[in-house]
């Protein structure tokens, strides 16, 4: 038995919530939220090399996967693979990147079912931006 973080009454270091305040794992000194996360100590530009988050606060609010390489329901890096994501090169459902392989993007270069590219892009409906300008000023 320990004291809960919270109330400080006696509970079982099993719970999963406190009787007395309804504190989350109230045996734990400290608690930020649910899910996984794991952030890797080597950094590269200030960004962790690799930073996987399917975790969320206790607020309920997502917590952004951010590194060189970033991994998550949301992620923002140098290569991502998330469900949205920002990056040079992305896997994503749904994403913004130089180079993007997803469901729906708008990027550099992409293969996709849905997006809009600059360069170069492959997919069910992909259209280039310099077309849909053209399309809109009807030149």
């Amino acid at each position: 038995m320990r004291p809960c973080r919270e109330c400080r009454r006696e509970v079982s270091e099993e719970a999963f919530t406190c009787p007395q305040c309804g504190a989350p794992y109230p045996a734990r000194e400290k608690w930020d939220g649910w899910g996984f996360e794991y952030k890797s100590e080597s950094t590269l530009l200030g960004l962790p090399l690799l930073h996987i988050s399917f975790k969320y606060r206790p607020n309920r609010v997502p917590v952004v996967a951010k590194g060189v390489i970033a991994i998550g329901q949301f992620a923002c890096g140098i290569v991502t693979i998330s469900q949205f994501g920002i990056g040079l090169i992305s896997v994503c459902q749904f994403t913004i990147a130089g180079f993007a392989l997803a469901q729906f993007a708008a990027a550099y270069s992409l293969v996709a079912q849905f997006g809009v590219y600059l360069k170069e892009g492959h997919g069910q409906l992909v259209i280039s931006l310099e077309r849909i300008l053209e399309l809109l000023t009807g030149s």
